[in-house]
């Protein structure tokens, strides 16, 4: 190979050894591999995810955030492939059911529904010392959970070990206040995040059986696992206005299964234009499919 073909080969790699700005703040290499897996997991096939891929990396400049990345792609998939864009979404409509925890509590009791749980949100027991206020109760046979929802609204926040040792140590209260007669016994303490788990709490709950629920967590059926599986997405996987988020979230669709099948039945939920709604119900087909 001639000097002159390989400086061109050389500089070739050079344009792509592209640095990426994760949320830490640190800096790593863009990963073809990490976008190839994450545009097939949502269904894209591989000669539509490596398009977009070359797509992407016109984009591309030297300490680009990992958050201005998932905003091209995601621009790129509604143009190529928009049935599957609430898959691409998903993470993030989990945190704009924020910034408080009350709609994540909300869409997780919907979500645990389709599972075959009997769920009351915000539920308050008292325990042999003090009362609490249990975000989600949820019922399946003989098994009574009582669910923390750890919601976080940014990206990159794990659940850390000071959550379940307070899920614990408040189990712990329930099950004197239980024995006691001051409440109905509880079965099994359950945490569930909208993030990721630090390892400190996966040893934990481990050694204490405590289960838990996550982003990728379980690994062979984590939260976004279940979502995909039973098609109970939250609502916020449609591109919506923040009015319009508001007004579903306060008339409580929390997801898109809550949507009635009328325009004219979801203004009259909501108080939203019927033109509004419309629109809105053919945005949410895909996610319904």
């Amino acid at each position: 190979m001639s000097a002159k073909l390989l400086l061109l080969n050389y500089s070739v790699v050079l344009i792509f050894m592209v640095f990426v700005k994760k949320l830490n703040g640190e800096l790593e290499a863009f990963s073809d591999d990490k976008i190839l897996h994450s545009l097939r997991r949502v269904g894209l096939s591989i000669r539509v995810s490596k398009e977009l891929l070359t797509s992407l990396k016109t984009h591309l400049y030297e300490g680009i955030s990992t958050k201005q990345i998932y905003r091209i792609l995601n621009t790129l998939i509604n143009e190529e492939q928009p049935e599957v864009s609430h898959k691409f979404n998903l993470k993030k409509a989990l945190f704009e059911l924020g910034p408080e925890g009350h709609y994540f509590e909300d869409f997780m009791a919907k979500l645990l529904s389709h599972y075959g749980y009997s769920c009351q949100t915000r539920f308050v027991a008292q325990g042999q010392f003090v009362s609490h206020e249990i975000d989600v109760v949820a019922i399946k046979g003989s098994s009574r959970f009582a669910i923390e929802c750890k919601f976080h609204n940014e990206p990159g926040i794990k659940c850390r070990i000071q959550t379940i040792l307070y899920v614990y140590a408040r189990f712990l209260d329930l099950e004197e206040g239980s024995r006691s007669g001051k409440c109905l016994p509880f079965s099994h303490p359950w945490l569930i995040t909208n993030t990721k788990f630090s390892q400190d709490v996966i040893s934990y709950a481990q050694g204490m059986r405590i289960p838990l629920l996550g982003w990728h967590y379980p690994l062979d059926h984590g939260l976004e696992k279940m979502i995909e599986e039973s098609k109970c997405y939250p609502i916020t996987v449609i591109n919506l206005q923040e009015s319009t988020r508001s007004a579903l979230l306060r008339s409580g669709v929390v997801s898109t299964l809550d949507l009635p099948a009328s325009a004219s039945e979801l203004a009259a939920k909501t108080s939203l234009p019927l033109g509004s709604c419309k629109q809105l119900l053919e945005k949410a087909k895909y996610s319904l499919q």
